[in-house]
């Protein structure tokens, strides 16, 4: 009986000895595989995620922008409560330099913020078009105003309205003007307006939308049969404006940071403009046609 147990004994210890030295290098070339592998799935995925939110970054960036665009060129030729016509929707080359020594019916109050918009047209410029839209201002103390503000929300005075009793003398000069462009020194779409005065605490121009890197204007000229969509310029030749009833917009939206591993060179396709690109940043095209509906009303 002695035996049996001392033979059992022995035949268990040979079964429990350690792994070999080939056994144990096998089993860590697999498991540095396999950490290699759980490495390569994480760090895609978090290449993937990063895109992911660029994207969604510059989907946003895109909505605020064109959303901004329509609030502000819809009112292109508003002719206020007070029916004071306004023969063309946006200030052009044409017209010359704003008239920054406009006094509002007081005498005091200036109804243009010189540094603000007076040397700004509506031009064709590359890839970084500029419209400055114009309307006539409400008396904001009327209880039937519609619009009395810029696009940087300062409100007209009373006394610089377009309202023949309170307003300006002459009320086809109460003139509100909303220049709209890429501003030079960074990719911000920026909006300024002819209503902000030095004691307000809005400043000359205002962001809209960031990482917009390029833009660009086509004008709908209506002429009674159909739509004809021109540059500013042709537009301009032809002098054409009173006629303009839509404005299409595009917009090259860009992600704020690097994202692609290498450089790449792209070229994209706005409305009528080609822009070409040659970095790691993500980019993408985002269009849209705006109808003018104080235009659309008259008789062409």
């Amino acid at each position: 009986m002695r035996l049996f147990f001392m033979k059992k004994h022995l035949k268990a210890a040979k079964y429990s000895k350690g792994l070999t030295l080939i056994e144990m290098m096998i089993s860590m070339t697999l498991g540095m595989v396999i950490i290699l592998g759980l490495t390569s799935v994480y760090l895609s995925s978090q290449k993937s995620a990063g895109t992911r939110n660029s994207v969604a970054t510059m989907e946003a960036n895109a909505r605020i922008a064109l959303f901004s665009l329509r609030q502000i060129i819809e009112h292109a030729g508003y002719p206020s409560i007070y029916n004071v016509p306004l023969e063309k929707p946006f200030h052009t080359t044409a017209d010359g330099a704003i008239d920054v020594n406009l006094k509002c019916r007081d005498g005091t109050e200036e109804m243009v913020r010189p540094d603000s918009i007076a040397n700004k047209k509506t031009i064709d410029s590359n890839d970084r078009d500029r419209i400055i839209v114009k309307y006539m201002a409400d008396n904001p103390d009327d209880e039937n105003a519609e619009i009395s503000i810029d696009c940087l929300g300062s409100e007209v005075l009373p006394t610089c309205s377009a309202d023949p009793s309170r307003g300006l003398y002459n009320s086809m000069e109460a003139v509100v003007y909303n220049a709209i462009y890429i501003d030079s020194g960074s990719h911000s779409l920026v909006c300024s307006g002819s209503l902000t005065h030095e004691d307000t605490a809005n400043p000359e121009s205002t962001s809209i939308a960031e990482d917009i890197s390029a833009l660009q204007f086509l004008y709908g000229v209506n002429t009674g049969t159909s739509t004809t969509y021109k540059t500013a310029t042709a537009v301009e030749t032809a002098k054409q404006w009173e006629s303009v009833t839509s404005v299409q917009v595009a917009i090259l939206v860009r992600s704020s940071a690097n994202v692609l591993q290498t450089t790449e060179s792209r070229t994209f396709v706005l409305l009528n403009q080609t822009v070409s690109k040659n970095d790691k940043r993500l980019y993408r095209v985002y269009s849209t046609t705006i109808n003018l509906p104080n235009r659309n009303r008259r008789v062409l």
